[in-house]
């Protein structure tokens, strides 16, 4: 079994983005991840992701404090600069449709 990392802000589990048919407004992606059996990620656990599992998507996608982020490990020039990093959109008005980033306490 992997390493386990201990956070204040962040239990173990898993971040993910969530594969849905269609773009979400802040409101349907907090449904969309519940409906998936998760909760919206919180931006500490989408850096925890990115940093220790190595989680790289260039979607973006809301968080649970309303904004709009993606992890990136692998740079490639079409997913913004070339150095790993959470690449921070701000806060969209929470109407705007995006996709969403989900935390899952039962998968590791």
């Amino acid at each position: 079994m992997g390493r386990q990392y201990s956070f204040p802000f962040s239990s173990p589990g898993k971040v993910y983005y969530l594969q849905h048919p269609q773009k979400v407004n802040l409101t349907e992606a907090q449904q969309a991840c519940f409906n998936d059996g998760a909760q919206i990620a919180k931006v500490g656990q989408l850096y925890v992701a990115w940093r220790f599992m190595g989680l790289n998507h260039c979607d973006a996608g809301w968080l649970a404090d309303g904004s709009l982020r993606y992890p990136i490990t692998k740079p490639s020039r079409n997913c913004g600069p070339l150095e790993p990093g959470v690449r921070s959109f701000g806060f969209p008005p929470p109407f705007q449709k995006h996709g969403v980033y989900c935390y899952s306490a039962g998968m590791l």
